[in-house]
Order: C-alpha cells, then structure tokens, then sequence
C-alpha cells in the first residue's frame, strides 16, 4: 500500500485542528463510493459529520481516511471517511473563513453552486450601483423645471 502524501499532510492538518478547537465540522463528499456512512446520508456532496473530543468513542485521523463509529438519530454506524473525500473543516461557532479548504477535492456540483452565487451576487452589486446612479440623477434633478410638461396618470 502506497502513502498519498497529499492526504497523509491534509490529516496532519486535520488533526492539528481537530486538537486544538476539541471541535469540528468535517465536509464531505458522500456522492462518492469509497465514502462509508448510513444510506440516507448518501449523495449529499457537501455532508457536515462534527467531529468532537468529548465523544465516548474514539476517532482514528489516518494519514489516508477518518474513521469511529458515528451515532446517527441514536443508532450507531461505524463511518470511514477518505481523506480525498473531505473537502473543507471549520469551527461550529465561528465563520468559515476560520477553517480548512481543499480546493481540489471540492465536488463540481458544489464548485457551480459557488459559482452561480458569486455571480448572483455580482450581478447584485451591480445592480446596487445603477440604483445609486438613479438616484443621484434624480436628486439632481429635483427642483428643476422640465418646461410645460407634467405626468399624466
């Protein structure tokens, strides 16, 4: 068996968070066969596991994959997480501008959501601007005549 050297420094990374918050969110693509988790957790490419030391049953962070036994709506599943699998990791309680992303290993359903949402919101500020443009016109115009014409409804 071969070490991935990429995923073997992604869990370092992994562990090296997880220690020092004591709790964590792990985002996972469970789209993807090799990803192990109860079947109604299948097919979410953006699935949030929380990961916390103060769980009762220890979690292995393996140079290559996550795994414990995982409790879901009280019935445990023992899950094992590919470390090409997880995506991103972040405190619960802070932004996620705090924690970890791997852009290569995020899906390409959730790249063309991103996406769509930042062009979503460019086209937001631009309406923005045009909105403070009009405006700005209008107040300039304010107390001016425009000669014998009035608005007829």
């Amino acid at each position: 068996m071969s070490i991935n050297f990429q995923d073997a420094l992604k869990a370092k990374k992994l562990r090296d968070f997880f220690h020092e918050t004591g709790r964590i969110y792990v985002v996972v693509d469970a789209t993807r066969d090799e990803v192990d988790v109860p079947d109604f957790l299948r097919g979410d490419p953006a699935l949030r596991l929380v990961l916390n030391a103060r769980m009762p049953q220890p979690i292995y962070i393996r140079d290559s994959f996550i795994e414990s036994n995982f409790t879901f709506s009280g019935v445990a599943h023992h899950c094992v997480l590919p470390m090409n699998c997880i995506w991103a990791a972040y405190q619960p309680d802070l932004s996620l501008d705090s924690g970890l992303l791997w852009d290569d290993d995020i899906p390409e359903t959730v790249q063309a959501m991103m996406a769509s949402i930042s062009d979503l919101e460019e086209g937001e500020q631009i309406v923005e601007e045009e909105s403070k443009e009009d405006k700005s016109r209008v107040a300039s115009t304010k107390g001016k005549k425009f000669g014998h014409l009035r608005v007829i409804k």
